[in-house]
């Protein structure tokens, strides 16, 4: 078993003591606006599209359990920086509630590893991969099931330049479909949040990944500290997930003889805090929504697969806006 923590334990503690620290807890205070805006009961957006910013900084890039941004001897571990922006259409902002035809979204997602030189030499970037997703989800209410089916374009650019060895895996293309209940229905409250997903390569690697995943959030305000500076403005979310090998790992090269049918392939444990910074600031809702936060995620190689799929500890933070 390896653990990788070089990078990851000391901003997490950095995180936290900034969060807890008194200073801080007096800081907030005093830059909280006292008379912020009141939103209005009947405000609404001046145009039916939704968009998000989301930016990562990560230890190690671990994705289905391989980690894609580790070099023999790297020692202490080179940054990844992730960027995410995406759009999305509501239809019953556009059509009402009565004729509501599902949601549709896109995003655009980079991959930028401080040391990709070292695991692509005969490339002149440190861009790792760009992501494009486009999908379309709708809530069947009475059930409390949303299913969303969608289209993933992975293109990987070291892997177009010159000299490249695998110029035909620059870029792939998979669609998946994904099954996520309400447990609320159930329980009185959110208590799971199950979800169930596939997802299919069809271009270079032609297998599947199955996915069950649960998370539950800790809103630190309904734990009793609603009235606690600071606190009441985090929620913590525990998770797992559960990961299925459709012959993936044989087919990507980086497992052992699974070709012939599914096999477990790893268990993704994560912890998430996130700080509500809109509502420490006191913003109103026209402004959107703005976040940060940390977390830390361990990985455990169901199988022992290979030097690239091993159990690992990685974690990082995060910085989130959506309107």
């Amino acid at each position: 078993m390896r653990m990788r923590i070089n990078g990851v334990v000391a901003p997490l503690l950095m995180f936290a003591a900034l969060l807890a620290s008194p200073a801080a807890a007096r800081a907030q205070a005093d830059q909280a606006p006292t008379d912020a805006p009141a939103l209005e009961p009947d405000w609404k957006k001046p145009f039916p599209i939704g968009f998000s910013l989301d930016y990562t900084l990560v230890s190690d890039y671990v994705w289905r359990g391989i980690n894609l941004s580790e070099y023999a001897g790297e020692g202490r571990e080179k940054p990844n920086h992730q960027l995410g922006v995406g759009v999305s259409l509501d239809t019953s902002d556009v059509l009402g509630p009565d004729s509501n035809f599902g949601e549709f979204a896109g995003c655009i997602w980079f991959e930028w590893y401080a040391a990709q030189q070292r695991l692509t030499p005969w490339t002149g970037t440190n861009l790792q991969e760009v992501d494009y997703t486009v999908s379309w989800s709708y809530e069947i209410a009475p059930i409390g099931t949303t299913v969303e089916l969608g289209w993933i374009a992975y293109h990987f650019p070291p892997y177009r330049r010159s000299g490249s060895p695998s110029a035909d895996a620059a870029t792939t293309y998979e669609v998946y479909g994904k099954v996520s209940f309400d447990d609320s229905l159930i329980f009185g409250s959110p208590l799971l949040n199950p979800y169930v997903a596939y997802y299919l390569d069809v271009d270079v690697i032609r297998a599947g990944w199955l996915e069950f995943g649960v998370s539950h959030d800790f809103a630190l305000a309904d734990l009793g500290l609603g009235d606690v500076a600071v606190l009441k403005h985090i929620t913590i979310t525990p998770s797992a997930v559960l990961g299925v090998s459709d012959r993936y790992y044989d087919r990507a090269g980086v497992g052992s003889a699974n070709g012939s049918g599914m096999r477990l392939g790893n268990i993704n444990y994560g912890l998430e805090l996130t700080y509500d910074l809109s509502s420490s600031l006191g913003l109103p809702a026209q402004y959107g929504s703005l976040t940060a936060g940390a977390f830390i995620n361990y990985s455990q190689a169901v199988h022992d697969v290979g030097g690239s799929v091993n159990d690992i500890l990685y974690g990082g933070m995060k910085l989130g806006y959506s309107w």
